[in-house]
């Protein structure tokens, strides 16, 4: 019963499983919640929750409520509320989501773009620009401290 009960996921019961083994290439539609420990291939879609167990290997695209994965995932993924990589997670690809859970020794590796309009595509684009943006954010009290030294200077 551990297996499909979570402190976090108490809100949703579990609608579907493909467990260890088993291979499935296509695309999935659900409500609710899916806990996938198996191979799957192609296109997830749902405002439900999405659980990869430790065996699990995603590749393809993945739209999502909420994720929590200890599984593998090459791919796109957006998320709209939450994406929780626990330790033994990888994740190749990019990843759009408003809130992040990284566990230590989980591995991401692509683009991240964090956002609360994670699910539309023009927005996170300036938000994963802006991931570079500290030092604008800096640039702006210097140029600010520049213009009073330059009017300083010439009064």
């Amino acid at each position: 019963m551990g297996l499909f009960s979570s402190d976090k996921k108490s809100h949703s019961e579990l609608n579907a499983f493909l467990g260890v083994g088993t291979e499935y290439r296509g695309k999935l539609d659900f409500v609710g919640t899916v806990r996938i420990d198996g191979r799957f291939e192609g296109e997830i879609s749902t405002d439900g929750d999405l659980v990869l167990g430790r065996k699990a290997s995603v590749n393809g695209i993945i739209r999502v409520g909420q994720l929590t994965s200890c599984g593998q995932i090459t791919g796109d993924v957006i998320v709209r509320e939450r994406t929780v990589l626990e330790k033994t997670s990888v994740l190749n690809g990019s990843l759009s989501t408003p809130v992040l859970v990284v566990e230590k020794g989980a591995v991401l590796e692509g683009s991240v773009v964090m956002s609360t309009d994670s699910a539309t595509t023009s927005k996170p684009k300036v938000v994963a620009g802006d991931f570079g943006g500290s030092s604008s954010r800096d640039a702006k009290p210097e140029s600010a401290v520049g213009k009073t030294g330059s009017d300083d200077s010439k009064a």
